[in-house]
């Protein structure tokens, strides 16, 4: 059976003891590792249960029978998690998902959902937890909850200003909440100056980014590029989505069958007028060669992005 949570959700309504006296076999997935630290802690600290860590790598047909289908006085309270079980062969998550077991579990953690992760859904034959990663508005939401996590009293200007120059992943709200409840333990709210001394901006908003290119803005483009200097594969998922992008500016065509037009399509029309398709498809060559030097991690690029920038002066 299948249960599925947004993680503030599953944080004000399970409790720690959980699965205190818990037996059988659980599947569990989450949608970062960061998620899954929490979420395992949250389940495995207050039980009284001895819960072994094992990877997928180390299951094997000889482990499984000796520890569940042998009697044995010294195992037979110990429970397991069993890490990146999306690794785990046919045979042996069958094996392990028919195991019936008395005062212990087994908790299987897919990292992904690979095809085994979704027959077990399809099946019913275990019960699976699965924590969804927030839709792209629920930004403000899980902000919220991190700092709510780490007890971190942000000021309205604080958070705004995180939103919008930060990374907008868990990993990323994380880290910085507990950076900053590591300087500022006591206050009675973080302010934005206080957050600014700590943090720098890391977020490369690419639909921005297009936007700005789009109207021709190149020094405002190349400025916001050259602030990330070094993050090569933050770089090369960018020039990949301009290629994209710039190949629906070109032939727009594709929007009238579209019903409704979002924003960003909105966008794509306003912009297309500004350019001859000749040159959007020069760009796209353009951004491809970049997209090359970066997965290559040529430092040569960033010299490319400051020439580029000098010559929007010339």
């Amino acid at each position: 059976m299948l249960s599925k949570w947004q993680i503030w959700d599953f944080f004000s309504s399970v409790k720690p003891d959980h699965l205190e006296g818990a037996s059988g076999v659980f599947v569990l997935n989450t949608f970062d590792f960061q998620s899954l630290k929490l979420i395992k802690d949250h389940l495995l600290k207050k039980i009284s249960a001895t819960v072994h860590h094992k990877l997928a790598s180390e299951v094997t047909n000889e482990w499984i029978e000796n520890e569940f289908m042998t009697l044995s006085f010294f195992s037979s309270s110990e429970s397991f998690f069993i890490h990146q079980a999306q690794e785990l062969n046919a045979e042996l998550l069958e094996k392990l998902v028919q195991l019936e077991l008395d005062n212990r579990f087994i908790i299987l953690n897919f990292e992904s959902e690979t095809a085994s992760f979704k027959k077990l859904v399809k099946e019913k034959s275990v019960r699976i937890l699965q924590i969804e990663a927030p839709r792209f508005w629920e930004t403000t939401k899980l902000l919220d909850f991190t700092a709510a996590f780490v007890r971190l009293p942000l000021s309205y200007d604080a958070k705004t200003w995180m939103l919008n120059s930060l990374e907008n992943t868990f990993q990323q709200f994380y880290n910085s909440c507990c950076l900053l409840k590591l300087n500022y333990p006591s206050v009675t709210e973080v302010s934005l100056h206080q957050v600014k001394e700590l943090l720098e901006v890391e977020r490369l908003d690419s639909f921005y980014l297009a936007n700005i290119f789009g109207k021709k803005n190149f020094k405002e483009f190349y400025t916001q590029l050259i602030e990330l200097e070094g993050d090569f594969e933050k770089m090369r998922s960018f020039f990949l989505f301009m290629q994209s992008h710039l190949i629906k500016v070109a032939d727009p065509s594709y929007l009238e069958a579209k019903d409704r037009l979002s924003q960003y399509d909105k966008g794509i029309l306003q912009v297309s007028k500004l350019w001859k398709q000749e040159e959007l498809l020069q760009w796209v060559g353009r951004f491809n060669d970049l997209e090359i030097m970066a997965k290559k991690k040529d430092s040569a690029l960033w010299n490319e992005l400051k020439f580029s920038y000098l010559r929007v002066f010339q």
